[in-house]
């Protein structure tokens, strides 16, 4: 579903936002348990649950990780749909691309403030999410891995140069002209799908059999996320504002390398914004209604 400027109702309060995330995490939650599925509270998250017991105060947004084979189960067992909320699964939406699982609350619209432009908004508008990260198996040898995950950056290049390509806005003619060229190279010229390259690519090395395992479809964090599967598999349970949820029992090695052996230390306030740049807002409650519910009342009219 796309949304415009026209289904904002006003900006929500971080408190509204918030709550539908937490929401949002708690039915994945109750579903993946239901159905013996695994997942693990990820990234800034899961740093959140550890050092603050919840959000990370200037956070906006839920990151969990799952093996592949469960995101694929999740989306099979779950039509799409988690209680009120919907799944969507890679390579999906246009506005809201993503190589990876996303779960969509339709109540609150966000937009990303533009970058030095901080009282103005982009012209995408789409709901909020939480991300759901596929775990792929890794090579055991550090260099090779590294290489892995430069192969795969490279196949992710050439797939915006297929239909995501960000326009050049410098001031050297040629270089336009070049992007251009590629971008016309691959998208009119090239059979290859490379979008459906990369997640094949990721596929490579089996999770059931590597020692090593990572995530692949985000560029976010990259090589640090490699962990020994052993360490990290283990399942555990942290508090996350009021609520037992789940995360890996490695996950002092894990933070660490994401944000270094002080991460229980709380940034200094310059460095206490959200990479995201989100601006939250109430969707207009006319359009709150299912398809269901208004089909439904078409046909009691009648």
């Amino acid at each position: 579903m796309d949304f415009t400027i026209f289904d904002i109702e006003r900006r929500a309060t971080d408190a509204e936002f918030k709550g539908l995330l937490l929401e949002m995490l708690l039915a994945f939650d109750s579903f993946c348990r239901k159905h013996g599925l695994r997942y693990y509270l990820s990234g800034g998250t899961l740093l959140g649950a550890v050092r603050h017991k919840g959000f990370i105060p200037w956070d906006d947004d839920i990151d969990v990780n799952m093996p592949r084979t469960d995101c694929e189960k999740l989306i099979k067992l779950s039509g799409g749909k988690i209680g009120k909320f919907r799944l969507e699964p890679p390579c999906n939406k246009k506005v809201t691309f993503a190589y990876h699982w996303k779960l969509y609350g339709d109540e609150i619209l966000v937009a990303k403030r533009l970058l030095g432009r901080r009282q103005k908004i982009g012209k995408k508008i789409y709901p909020a999410f939480m991300d759901i990260f596929p775990i792929e198996g890794l090579p055991d040898d550090y260099e090779v891995a590294e290489q892995h995950y430069n192969d795969i950056r490279q196949i992710k290049r050439k797939a915006r140069f297929q239909t995501f390509l960000t326009r050049y806005r410098g001031a050297n003619p040629l270089k336009k002209v070049i992007r251009r060229l590629f971008q016309i190279y691959f998208r009119h010229f090239v059979l290859t799908n490379f979008h459906d390259a990369v997640i094949d690519f990721a596929k490579k090395y089996s999770f059931e059999t590597s020692s090593y395992i990572g995530v692949m479809m985000t560029d976010v964090h990259g090589i640090v996320e490699r962990v020994q599967k052993s360490e990290y598999l283990t399942t555990i349970e942290l508090d996350f504002e009021g609520h037992r949820l789940r995360a890996p029992a490695g996950y002092h090695t894990y933070l660490t390398q994401l944000y270094g052996e002080n991460y229980m230390s709380v940034l200094p306030p310059h460095r206490q914004f959200s990479r995201h740049e989100l601006v939250p807002f109430k969707r207009k409650f006319s359009k709150l209604i299912d398809d269901d519910v208004i089909q439904g009342l078409n046909s009691s009219e009648s």
